[in-house]
């Protein structure tokens, strides 16, 4: 199958997780990704971090493993005159560049936008920064967590008559890496390709993607009260929260867990004829000020004396009992898995989301596939590359020949 974004070249300077993922959507996609590397593999903390993937010869950090898939890697120190002057070669090919560098560091390197523009007019550069590339915090160090906090995110997180929580994963990495991806395919869609060949007018464009600012954009919900004239939402007031007795968790009978999803009046109607509970039909919303105000509701009962209730009720049978029961009734509801149950799902394993893919080195290894199926295929994976994998190619390609090559080497720039 021909990918979408085949004869699409892409430069890669990324690393750790937000910069690698955004890249990786676009490889997934068919782009050609050049993951550019220091000489020294040691430079890049998560190709050296545990937990590893382990083969006879060689291991190589997990993240870094599942998402540098479908690159190639070509080993060059860019930093130094003759590096950089390769490096610059390598861009006249491109069509795009990505770094995840503090802003101003390609500056520093004498590869800015101006430079960088002499050389490919039709570039696009897309920079994955945490606070973006200006502003007062543009310089200032971050991580997930810290731009979670900054958002407002954190603050709605946890019980809440309780301290703040920070998440399992990573979420304003991973919809930094989102936004980063979506800018840089909006850019290219002025390519005119047929038959694998991009054609676009002279226009060099600069995306600026901010994982902070990428973190805030999930706030919509949260900012609909605020952005309206009313009152922030208080922490476990919003209708989302997860401590409302309709949208919740429940320990049933053999001490697992299901997740209830009850927020349309059907299936909260559905729900409470299955449990016998019709009574409560009006009672929905019971204890959330600004839905009883706007509604004009008066619940008899309080949101803590239902959630009581159902929290009994629930005690009374296994949980694949209730999933079977509510299901059969069209409540939205679902197992609350650990990850090795979430991977053998039925419907995980029906829809092909699990790829098995052969390496050489590592065995038979399983990714999760792309999550959106093209013509009711996946897209196709290759294993992440070893440091320099493809330098006999890519430099071919540039016309430098093996004895530069070998002079390069002895030198430690590539």
């Amino acid at each position: 199958m021909i990918k979408p974004l085949e004869g699409i070249r892409v430069i890669d300077l990324t690393k750790l997780l937000p910069g690698p993922f955004a890249t990786m959507i676009i490889a997934d996609l068919g782009a050609e990704v050049i993951k550019v590397e220091h000489p020294d593999p040691m430079k890049d903390m998560a190709r050296v971090n545990p937990p590893f993937v382990i083969g006879e010869k060689t291991r190589v950090g997990g993240l870094f493993y599942q998402i540098n898939r479908n690159k190639k890697s070509l080993t060059l120190d860019y930093t130094k005159p003759e590096g950089r002057d390769i490096f610059l070669k390598l861009i006249a090919t491109a069509d795009v560049l990505v770094d995840s560098f503090k802003p101003g560091t390609m500056e520093h390197f004498n590869l800015g936008k101006d430079v960088l523009e002499s050389v490919n007019e039709n570039l696009i550069y897309c920079s994955v920064s945490g606070y973006g590339q200006d502003g007062p915090r543009a310089n200032e160090p971050g991580h997930d967590m810290n731009y979670l906090s900054l958002a407002g995110l954190l603050a709605m997180s946890g019980k809440p008559d309780a301290p703040p929580q920070p998440f399992p994963i990573p979420f304003a990495d991973y919809v930094g890496a989102l936004y980063s991806a979506i800018g840089i395919i909006a850019s290219l869609m002025n390519h005119e390709c047929k038959n694998g060949q991009c054609v676009r007018e002279n226009q060099f464009t600069r995306v600026d993607a901010s994982i902070f600012e990428s973190a805030m954009s999930l706030l919509p919900f949260y900012n609909c009260n605020p952005l309206t004239g009313h009152d922030d939402f208080k922490k476990g007031e919003d209708v989302l929260s997860g401590w409302h007795p309709f949208y919740r968790l429940y320990e049933c009978k053999d001490g697992k867990y299901l997740s209830l999803g009850a927020i349309e009046q059907k299936f909260w109607d559905n729900f409470l004829d299955t449990v016998g509970h019709p009574e409560l039909k009006q009672e929905q919303f019971s204890g959330i000020g600004y839905v009883e105000e706007a509604l004009h509701l008066k619940p008899s009962k309080t949101a803590e004396e239902i959630t009581m209730l159902f929290e009994a009720i629930f005690l009374e049978k296994d949980r694949d009992e209730w999933l079977s029961l509510l299901s059969s009734h069209d409540v939205c509801c679902a197992p609350v898995n650990d990850l090795t149950q979430a991977w053998t799902d039925e419907h995980v394993q029906a829809r092909g989301l699990l790829v098995d893919v052969e390496d050489p080195r590592y065995g038979t290894r399983r990714h999760l596939g792309f999550p959106v199926k093209i013509n009711q295929e996946r897209l196709s994976i290759l294993p992440a590359p070893d440091p320099g994998q493809d330098n006999a190619t890519i430099y071919a390609s540039l016309e430098i020949d093996a004895e530069t090559l070998q002079r390069l080497k002895k030198k430690h720039l590539i």
